[in-house]
């Protein structure tokens, strides 16, 4: 795999080509965010590492770019390098969109390690994007939303869900559903339905990395599984998808914004202008060996 890394310290330079060449890499070094970046777009680049402890506001614009591009969205894997103890940075780093985060002084062993780790998740990353572009499996994603649909998600997450297992690794489902979601569909008509599930459907997409397994499970449920996520993290994700979904601007034909009170009769979980609330749950996976697995983290999600 072809590598770009932008550092300025000679030593660090000095392990890395080590660690990667030995490993059968091709690495390419850059001092220049700038430059880096347009390596980058001209796709001569999908795995970077990027020395964010010197230079950090220059790497952070750099993943915004990358992050913001959708041509390159799933398809660039970037790792930081970190001093150790500014978390602050770390932070940062991790908000604006990188993948991973070493830290420094670098360790070689460590180093293998997490670039083994990305470049797996890229291939996985690829392996779905090719899917996604032969016509014959048209079927395994929902129409509406484009997520994977029910028989879809539940075939790729029953895989990571034996992986885990295999490998005692960690994986962690989170479930979603609308609220008075079939009241909002029979009062106002199922395209504004259609507008609602899509717009979340938009949301809990961005909200997730490329290569997780999402999917559009039946009606107003939605499923995620995080691979190598454990059920704390899980919840943090599910809340920023409740807050993002909360402030987004849903409005009727005639301009009234879904978030009205009238439009909701008798209890709400959650307020937000947007009138459409979530309520999640996120559950690990770990160590469960059934076929049923899924579905049984789904049913405590629906009859709770």
């Amino acid at each position: 795999m072809d590598i770009l890394v932008i550092n300025t310290d000679l030593m660090d330079r000095s392990v890395i080509q080590q660690v990667l060449q030995h490993s059968d890499h091709k690495v390419s070094f850059t001092d220049n965010p700038g430059e880096a970046w347009k390596l980058i777009a001209d796709d001569h680049f999908r795995f970077i590492i990027a020395d964010a402890s010197g230079q950090g506001q220059s790497i952070h614009h750099l993943i915004q770019q990358a992050r913001s591009k959708p041509e390159l969205v799933g398809h660039v894997y970037i790792l930081i390098l970190i001093d150790k103890g500014q978390n602050g940075n770390l932070i940062s780093s991790l908000g604006v969109g990188a993948d991973d985060y070493l830290n420094k002084p670098i360790i070689p062993q460590e180093l293998k390690a997490r670039v083994a780790v990305g470049a797996r998740i890229l291939s996985m990353s690829e392996t779905l994007s090719q899917a996604r572009d032969q016509a014959d499996i048209t079927p395994m994603f929902d129409e509406l939303t484009g997520l994977m649909n029910r028989q879809a998600f539940y075939r790729v997450a029953q895989g990571e869900l034996e992986r885990a297992r295999r490998t005692s690794g960690e994986i962690c489902v989170i479930a979603m559903d609308i609220d008075s979601f079939k009241i909002l569909n029979d009062k106002h008509g199922p395209s504004i339905g259609n507008e609602i599930l899509q717009i979340v459907a938009n949301i809990v997409r961005e909200k997730s990395r490329p290569y997780d397994c999402i999917g559009h499970w039946d009606g107003d449920l939605f499923v995620m599984a995080f691979p190598g996520i454990v059920s704390a993290d899980a919840e943090k994700i599910a809340k920023r998808i409740l807050v993002s979904v909360q402030s987004s601007n849903i409005s009727l034909p005639n301009g009234t914004a879904l978030g009205d009170k009238r439009h909701f009769p008798g209890k709400r979980h959650l307020t937000g202008k947007a009138g459409v609330q979530l309520r999640a749950t996120a559950d690990s996976a770990h160590g469960i060996r059934t076929e049923d697995a899924y579905a049984g983290l789904l049913g405590r999600f629906l009859n709770r």
